[in-house]
Formats: C-alpha cells, structure tokens, sequence
C-alpha cells in the first residue's frame, strides 16, 4: 500500500454514492499518515457517520475534505443544503438519530459553517 503524508492544504474526494465505512478506513489511513492509528480510526467512523447524514438529508454532490488544524486533524462534509442543519439526535433511539452523537463523543470539536450554496459539517480528531 502506498501511503500519503497529509499535505498541509488537505485532500479532497468527491463523493457520488455512500461509501462503506471500510473504503472510507482505508482511504483515511492513506491520506492521514502519521496520525495516531486510533485517531485514523476515530476520525473514519466520524467520517462515515457525515457522510450518511448528508446522503440521507441532504442534496448532493457531496465533498469529503480532510487536513491538519493546529494540533488536530478536521474532516469536513459539504452538501448542497444549507437551510438543513444537523439535529444531535437522542440517546434513548439507538436505532435512528444517533450518528452526531457519536460524532460529539469521539470529536474534540465539531460544527457547521454555512454558505449560500452548501453547508459544511465538520469534526476534528487530536492529531
């Protein structure tokens, strides 16, 4: 496998069609290089868990970005959405809701940043 360092100006994909959390995994461990390997794994399932919501909520094309913050690692999720904004989700329905729950738990941070045209939803992991 041939691995990337994470350039300082990040690296983007577009996305047509929801990924699986193992391609998502395997991408993330190529272009995030010399992140701690439980961050990478933290940072994967986050990133699925962005990706799911957008594809189930929001309008596409969606744009996975992910690049080093000061001392951390952001990934970013951009749709064409920008009037639906995530909901936390509750706790006491396991079955639905609870992917930015899960988000918050592993994130140091995380958000959204609004445009005209597009959202973006965020979270970073330590790097």
């Amino acid at each position: 496998m041939n691995s990337l360092d994470l350039p300082d100006d990040g690296v983007d994909r577009h996305v047509d069609d929801p990924p699986s959390a193992a391609a998502v995994g395997e991408w993330l461990r190529q272009v995030a290089y010399g992140v701690d390997p439980r961050h990478v794994a933290d940072l994967a399932l986050i990133t699925t868990e962005l990706l799911a919501n957008a594809h189930r909520h929001a309008e596409g094309p969606w744009r996975v970005r992910v690049f080093r913050v000061e001392g951390a690692v952001r990934v970013e999720v951009q749709d064409r959405s920008p009037s639906l904004l995530p909901v936390l989700g509750r706790a006491d329905r396991p079955n639905s809701g609870s992917g930015l729950l899960l988000v918050n738990r592993l994130s140091v941070h995380w958000g959204v940043s609004l445009a005209a045209q597009h959202k973006v939803v965020w979270a970073e992991v330590p790097a």
